[in-house]
């Protein structure tokens, strides 16, 4: 079995499906577990919640240097967005705004 492209790090599983059916059939999604390192090139980290644990998580990525981090959370959530950033995500977006930039970073348009 080949290894996806990205990594989810979230409990949602709505999210999840979502992630998956937009980038298929050309990009695997893989769920990566509470205190997991994912090792894709390329994180979406979901800051709903668990937010120190995923911010922690997010320094650790940046220490490793090679991935692509992106942060995702309530649009009114200012403060998560910020500290996300700080911490060394390259971009935090929107919840509504997840699957259009999930495709924007892998190079493809909506079918």
């Amino acid at each position: 079995m080949p290894t996806p492209d990205v990594a989810l790090v979230s409990g949602d599983l709505l999210f999840a499906s979502r992630l998956r059916a937009v980038l298929a059939p050309t990009t695997r999604v893989a769920m990566a577990a509470a205190g997991e390192l994912p090792a894709e090139g390329m994180v979406f980290v979901d800051l709903n919640d668990e937010v120190e644990a995923r911010i922690d998580l997010i320094s650790a990525l940046r220490a490793r240097g090679d991935t692509r981090i992106i942060g995702f959370c309530q649009h009114d959530d200012r403060e998560v967005r910020v500290r996300a950033m700080e911490h060394g995500a390259d971009q935090v977006v929107t919840n509504g705004a997840l699957q259009e930039a999930a495709l924007r970073l892998i190079g493809r348009e909506r079918d």
